[in-house]
């Protein structure tokens, strides 16, 4: 039986396997769309990735040994307010300020996404 990661340890493997496939996703776009769409693709997955590391450092921040169930359910929806409103930000000054091709975007935003879910269920395989 493998060992379980601390809260902060699998916050640190997930954040890092998801900018990896970012990296990874954005270089298959560049080899068959071209720099715009990689660009894109890199764009769309930095709007997963900044928002889910506001979140992680936000909620994983809070002191263990003073926290009541209460704290901790308050830094959890404040760290989700926080990830809800900078993901809406970024998308209106990407998409209003930006030039970008959209299918590069939210296909590396959506992919981001679902490996989130994919690695909270079987990461740790605790949940």
């Amino acid at each position: 039986m493998k060992p379980h990661l601390s809260d902060k340890q699998m916050a640190l493997v997930i954040l890092s396997r998801q900018l990896l496939l970012v990296v990874v996703v954005s270089t298959l776009f560049f080899y068959i769309q071209g720099e715009a769409a990689a660009r894109s693709a890199l764009i769309g997955g930095g709007i997963y990735w900044v928002p889910q590391c506001l979140f992680s450092m936000r909620v994983l921040a809070f002191n263990a040994e003073q926290a009541t169930p209460d704290s901790i359910l308050a830094d959890f929806y404040s760290g989700a307010g926080i990830k809800f409103g900078s993901t809406i930000l970024l998308f209106v000054i990407v998409l209003k300020f930006m030039e970008v091709q959209v299918v590069p975007l939210f296909t590396t935003y959506a992919l981001a996404l679902l490996m989130q879910w994919i690695f909270s269920f079987t990461l740790n395989n605790r949940y």
